[in-house]
């Protein structure tokens, strides 16, 4: 029984301190074209990149919407993100490339 619980308290120390990490090295300083776009959010650079590739394809409505939010989607991927913050990542993306919808006319 003292053989299973000493084999139980070194798993348990080993695991600690293989757990700990090292102070990382401070990041290197961004190149000036990283933080202009940082500057505005890798959303809207990501939603100007795509404006820019959907620009001149000139689409409209579904298919707008849908080319920007696989070109978002894939901005989102190459940024590495999962989960919620791919998800609002995209919203932001999306709603940056999409022009805002043509206001209703006002019934009297």
């Amino acid at each position: 029984m003292k053989t299973i619980a000493i084999i139980a308290a070194s798993l348990c120390i080993a695991g600690v301190a293989m757990a700990q990490t090292a102070t990382p090295p401070a990041p290197a300083a961004p190149a000036p074209a990283a933080t202009a776009s940082a500057a505005g959010g890798p959303a809207d650079a990501a939603g100007a990149t795509c404006q820019s590739t959907i620009g001149p394809k000139n689409l409209h409505g579904a298919a707008l919407k849908s080319s920007a939010t696989k070109c978002c989607k894939d901005a989102a991927k190459a940024a590495k993100l999962a989960g919620a913050a791919a998800t609002s990542f995209t919203k932001k993306c999306v709603s940056d490339v999409m022009p805002p919808p043509a206001a209703a006319p006002k019934k009297s």
